[in-house]
């Protein structure tokens, strides 16, 4: 009887710590899916009207800034109907619906929901037209938010594991910190510079970190970044030859990147996205960079993830390096803009 006791009281105890405001805490579990992996669910009626190739825009988008077209997501798609338990725990979710007692378009976010982490973007509309526009001019933000979320994922999962050396030898050079993935153990100091890769021959991945003096004026032009980041280069990764070293591919005199200004850890940064050279030489592929400002110290952080794989697809090796660059840590006393 006193063992029976002892086994009643502790289930009583697991009881009692689960009520919170009256309700039973739901024990949320790991959530599964492969990197990039999205799933859609999308009402029939929406699927098999001429929102299709509406809907499709959004999730079949081509990641920017790759040599060959690489779409942004793994799509796995489902009717709402369909949806169930089996696909609850699924990382990054998107539903489409109509929903006729609607007034207005709602988009809705919610996180770790059933599984963490996890990420699930609902779109609503009254009317197939309602939804129509809504898609078409928002296509861009709720492609940030699903890529955002993937991307926090990552580099959450860096935090646990990652390259010590690289983040001391950055502490050493600039003062700051931030986790590379473990088999970038390679590493270049230069004034103001680090670099850290793999030395493969394929999926060859890299990071680079350094600053500029700040002038006062904006270091959010994309052109004139890119003008630094050549000469940055130039100067520290050289390749086999004199006459070699890394650019910023052009054509036309025109870099072939793309940039903008957004909100990235609550502070406005700089993102570009495009492809990189070897100046007389074979050597190419994709690179993301971020410009970020640190007005305290008044120069300008640069960090920047460029891969090199001619035989392989490239979105999931730049995803890796772009969720490295989310886990750069500035000096702490350098306040927000």
């Amino acid at each position: 009887m006193g063992r029976m006791r002892c086994v009643l009281a502790c289930v009583a105890a697991v009881l009692l710590c689960a009520c919170d405001t009256g309700k039973p805490k739901v024990i949320v579990g790991k959530s599964k899916g492969l990197p990039a992996e999205l799933l859609l669910v999308v009402d029939k009626a929406v699927w098999d009207s001429d929102l299709q190739d509406t809907v499709r825009s959004v999730v079949e988008a081509q990641v920017p800034g790759l040599m060959q077209a690489e779409p942004m997501f793994r799509v796995t798609r489902i009717f709402t109907r369909h949806y169930d338990r089996m696909f609850a725990t699924m990382h990054s979710q998107l539903f489409v619906t109509v929903d006729n007692r609607l007034k207005t378009t709602m988009i809705g976010v919610r996180r770790n929901v059933t599984a963490k982490p996890q990420i699930e973007v609902t779109v609503s509309a009254p009317t197939l037209d309602a939804l129509r526009g809504f898609l078409s001019s928002n296509r861009e933000r709720i492609q940030d938010m699903l890529c955002d979320a993937q991307l926090d994922m990552r580099a959450a999962m860096l935090e646990r594991r990652y390259c010590r050396r690289v983040s001391d030898q950055l502490r050493r050079v600039l003062g700051m910190d931030i986790r590379v993935p473990e088999d970038l153990k390679a590493t270049k100091r230069g004034k103001d510079f680090l670099w850290c890769g793999t030395n493969r021959e394929q999926k060859d991945m890299n990071v680079v970190v350094y600053t500029l003096p700040w002038d006062g004026t904006t270091a959010f032009d994309t052109e004139r970044a890119m003008l630094c980041r050549d000469s940055v280069m130039r100067e520290n990764i050289p390749g086999e030859y004199p006459d070699q070293w890394m650019q910023t591919a052009r054509e036309n005199g025109d870099a072939l990147v793309s940039g903008r200004v957004r909100s990235q850890n609550g502070r406005d940064v700089l993102e570009v996205r495009g492809l990189w050279e070897m100046r007389n030489g074979a050597m190419g592929g994709p690179f993301v960079c971020v410009v970020d400002v640190d007005t305290t110290r008044r120069r300008v952080i640069v960090a920047e993830g460029f891969v090199y794989s001619p035989s392989t697809e490239k979105r999931d090796l730049i995803r890796e390096l772009e969720a490295s660059l989310r886990t750069l840590r500035k000096p702490s006393h350098s306040p927000k803009k």
